[in-house]
């Protein structure tokens, strides 16, 4: 569904009490077949490693206090990808 033009996908991200949610859409040259990476695109390019474009937000514009929490490696980060189309 991700990989059609019109599919709406949203990211949650959580950590601790922070939270930040991010939407963007699919495309057709989605292929999701990198091993290791997810990268949200505010851009329209596509590679192995993308998972949405037309991202609303990029990692800077994410709460310095989840980043901080996010960077501590004994912390849970909770991830929700969802897609409608």
């Amino acid at each position: 569904m991700a990989r059609k033009e019109d599919a709406n996908i949203t990211l949650v991200l959580e950590v601790g009490t922070y939270r930040e949610v991010v939407v963007g859409r699919g495309d057709s040259q989605l292929t999701f077949s990198h091993a290791t990476d997810l990268v949200v695109r505010k851009s329209n390019y596509v590679c192995n490693r993308t998972l949405m474009i037309g991202a609303d937000k990029a990692a800077n514009d994410f709460s310095r206090k989840l980043v901080e929490k996010a960077q501590n490696p004994c912390r849970k980060i909770k991830i929700k990808i969802s897609v409608l189309n």
